[in-house]
């Protein structure tokens, strides 16, 4: 971990980062406890100022307190309106544990976008179905983390404080999840 870190740190030409994940747990690997234990290291050191993880159950996290004493600062995991995660949610909220989306408009996989209950709240707000589903995150208090290379989108992604949802859309957007089972399932796949 520490060389890797190292070599990344030159490629950035920085002393140290902000944020440090584990990308996944890869559970049939057996690695991620002690992967872990380096960012902890990395951490003491002061290279990096706060450490998380990606795609990590509770069970892992469970795993990786009991083997270390420590949780992550972050969780990264797959959330959309599709995906609302109210499981992974509740128990990073009940740890101190700060909830990062990553896919957080859909991907390109999924009609996101054209469901009636976000171009209707959109229509509302006069605001773009991107604009709501990034609000809806803010208002459940996570860290959405959009993607795009598009200048005008992004400024878009960024135009979302000028607006809150009511408790009733906050409802709505929720209830178009479909379930835990539909997500990445981080003790099958990985990378």
């Amino acid at each position: 971990m520490h060389q890797a870190f190292e070599a990344s740190a030159a490629r950035l030409g920085v002393d140290y980062v902000d944020l440090l994940l584990i990308h996944w747990p890869i559970p049939d690997q057996d690695r991620y406890v002690d992967a872990w234990r380096g960012l902890l290291r990395l951490f003491e050191q002061g290279r990096v100022r706060a450490i998380g993880t990606s795609n990590f159950k509770p069970a892992h996290l469970d795993r990786l307190l009991a083997e270390t004493g420590q949780l992550p600062d972050v969780n990264q995991i797959q959330i959309n309106p599709d995906l609302a995660r109210s499981v992974p949610r509740a128990y990073h909220d009940a740890k101190g544990i700060v909830t990062m989306a990553w896919s957080p408009l859909g991907g390109s996989r999924t009609d996101v976008f054209t469901r009636p209950t976000i171009t209707e709240i959109a229509a509302r707000h006069g605001k773009s179905p991107a604009q709501i589903v990034l609000r809806w995150h803010i208002e459940l208090g996570l860290v959405p983390i959009p993607r795009s290379s598009n200048h005008e989108r992004l400024v878009q992604n960024l135009d979302i404080f000028d607006f809150s949802l009511t408790a009733d859309e906050i409802q709505a957007l929720s209830e178009l999840d479909r379930g835990e089972s539909a997500a990445a399932d981080s003790d099958k796949v990985g990378h």
